[in-house]
Order: structure tokens, then sequence, then C-alpha cells
């Protein structure tokens, strides 16, 4: 193998002898040594390759092999593999026949060509397996046709008719996706919010909310202020909905599952509680804007985690919906529970870094910098809900609690 892959650099120079010296293969050592010449030496008497012993240590210790380069074809048979052209041929017929219908997909197409003509590689596609390229293709020509949620196992059913096929290549699209899709950096480091940005998801997405909204569904009018404990609905149901009214003092989104529960427990029925579980779903961003086209005067906050993560959330709310105040996420609440807090990390700090320049968190560079100085971030549990709701009440009218 090592012989096929020093034939097939594209910089090889065709008048020179293609040669390994033993010296460079671990494997080749005194456990292993006389086996190897057995192997070697059967394909020596095929005349596919020539065998270079070292001197005085005939048949014992072998200092190079050459490929005899006529014989090449015969090798790759003998092998099972198939020479780089022919695999180059393969993907290049398959990219051929690939008609694009949204810009990014058209870009993966491009750099495949671009790596294929610079002899790059072109990872995640495999170019020795063209049956692996052909179902990646496939896959990513059917996520440019959705235009709803779909769960992973009825994509995959109806691409394949294997429920576990996107299972097995589901790496390799988020590889795709995370270097071609218009949502990458918008969903930098959330995989299945990336996918979901696709409109596929490993399960039905239901929504947790709390608090004054009401809903048209279906002809039947939901008010969710009448619930205590809130209720979670299916994101199915929620896109459906009509003559959304939300009478709130403020609307709350809050990041995790933890801080949702303990806060709707300290019942402020004034306020709209809206769970988003990480980044807000497609589902989720069009209820919001709703709700800010049905009462433009009720302001918006996020509640979430004092770390990379957190105010990357942050960016992608205000991005769909325009002003959106940080609740609880500022230097003074990181310095009154910084006992709390974990060191950073490398990625941790050139994810700040890189924070530091986006337009839409400047009313944030300075948690950003104090985050950075103090070497650490704080996960929004460790923040009391009651914190939450005194600095809301500190932001606008105070709130009624039950």
């Amino acid at each position: 193998m090592r012989l096929l892959d020093r034939y097939e650099r594209p910089d090889r120079d065709s008048k020179r002898v293609v040669r390994v010296r033993l010296s460079e293969v671990p494997a080749y050592d005194a456990d292993t040594h006389q086996a190897v010449n057995a192997a070697l030496s059967d394909l020596a008497q095929q005349g596919l390759i020539t065998l270079r012993w070292a001197r005085h240590e005939i048949d014992n210790w072998l200092d190079k092999v050459d490929l005899n380069s006529d014989q090449v074809e015969v090798l790759y048979r003998l092998l099972k593999r198939t020479p780089h052209g022919d695999q180059i041929a393969a993907l290049c017929g398959l990219i051929d026949v690939q008609v694009p219908t949204v810009d990014w997909q058209a870009q993966v197409f491009s750099w495949l060509r671009q790596q294929l003509d610079s002899h790059h590689s072109v990872a995640p596609f495999r170019l020795a397996e063209p049956q692996f390229n052909a179902d990646l293709l496939k896959i990513l020509d059917g996520l440019v046709q959705l235009h709803a949620p779909l769960l992973e196992r009825t994509f995959s059913v109806q691409l394949f008719g294997n429920s576990k096929r996107f299972e097995d290549l589901r790496p390799a699209v988020l590889a795709v996706l995370r270097r071609h899709s218009p949502y990458a950096a918008e969903y930098s480091g959330d995989d299945d919010s990336l996918l979901r940005a696709h409109h596929v998801q490993r399960v039905p997405e239901y929504v947790l909310l709390k608090g004054p909204l009401t809903l048209e569904l279906a002809g039947i009018k939901l008010a969710l202020g009448a619930y205590s404990d809130g209720l979670s609905l299916p994101a199915t149901t929620l896109r459906t909905a009509r003559g959304i009214d939300c009478p709130a003092r403020a609307v709350i989104t809050i990041e995790n599952t933890t801080s949702y529960h303990e806060l709707i427990g300290l019942q402020t029925p004034e306020v709209l509680h809206v769970f988003t579980g990480g980044f807000a779903s497609p589902t989720v961003i069009a209820l919001l804007q709703a709700i800010r086209a049905a009462r433009a005067v009720v302001p918006f906050y996020h509640w979430g985690d004092l770390d990379v993560g957190g105010l990357r959330i942050l960016l992608h709310l205000r991005k769909h919906l325009g002003e959106v105040k940080a609740l609880a996420m500022d230097e003074a609440t990181l310095t009154q529970y910084r006992h709390l807090a974990r060191p950073l990390t490398a990625n941790d700090r050139d994810g700040l870094a890189l924070l530091q320049t986006q337009t839409g968190l400047n009313d944030c560079g300075g948690v950003i910098a104090a985050l950075l100085a103090a070497d650490c971030k704080l996960e929004q549990e460790a923040v009391e809900p009651g914190e939450a709701i005194r600095l809301l009440n500190t932001s606008c009218s105070p709130l009624r609690t039950t």
C-alpha cells in the first residue's frame, strides 16, 4: 500500500523509481521481519516488486522495496484497490450530475472541484468509497428540499429506505454544513441546532411556555395564562398558531431547563417565559417574531450562561428579533457569583475574543472583558432565579408575584 501511495502522489517524478525504505516502516521489526519477507518475496516472484536486501543480510533483512511500475495494474487488482485517478473520476462524475438549488450547495461542489484540482483532501468525502459519497450528496440535496421540520429517521427512510443510514453519515453531513452552511457561524458549536436550522431534528420539538399569551389554534383560543405551571406545546402546533396576543410586562427567553423551571416557580404572571434549550429553534424564533409584531412595546430579555455559548445565543436572538436585553449576564452578576465560576478553556478564550468584534454585542463588551480578565465562565444555574427577577424589576416596572 505504501508503494501505491507513493506511486499516486501528484508530484511524483515519473522517471524515478517508486521506493519504500523498510526503515520507514515501524511494523518491520525483529518479531515480524521474516513473515514480511515471505509475503514480499511472493510479490517479487510475480514480478510486481523488486527486493533490495541490506548488505550482508540477504534473505534476512530488507533495505528497500521498489515498485515495478509496468506491473502496477496487476498490483491494483491483487490488492483490490481502485486507482487514485479512477477514484477522482468517480467523484467528479457524481458532482457533474448534481443540480444545485441554493448557494451553499453550489459552494460544496465548487469546493470539491478545487480540492480535487489542487490534490488536497476532500474530507469528509471519501475518495475510496463512492457509495458513501453518493449517499452524502443525496442527503445534502435532500436538505435543501426541506421546508418544514422532519425527524432524522423519517428523513433517512425517505432517502434510503433505511432509518439508520443518516446516522451513519451524520458526522460527515455536519462537517459539510460547518464549512458551507449559511447558518454555520450562527450555530457554532451546536450541531443539533445547525441541523435543526436545516429542518432536521432527532426528536420532536416541544416548546415550554408560561405566562400571558393567547394563541388561536385550529379556530380555538388557548390562553396560557390560565395554566399556573405553563404548557409544553408541539412545534408542529405552534407553527399553525394565529391571532397571537401577548399582554405581558416582559418576555424572557431562558437558555437552560433547570433555570426555566426555577424561574416559573416564582410565579410572575406578568412575564412570558420561553424556554429555548440553547439556540432558539426556527419555530421559537417565528413565535417571538409574531409576539413582537403584535406587541412592539413589550421588552424582550434573554437569560443564559455567562460564557461563549450564552453570548452567541443572545447574538442569535438579536439577529432575528432586534432589541433583546441581556438579563443577569453582566459584570455585577459575574462578580456576585464568581465563587461558582469555572475556568476558561483555550477555545473559550478564542471564542470570547471573536465575540468582542461582533457589533451585535457592543453592550456586552464590559462583561466579555471581565470574563477574559477573570479567566472564568459562569453557568446560568449558578445564578438564583430571584436575582434575575430583581434585575428585571430594575429594568422595567416592578412585577406582580402570586
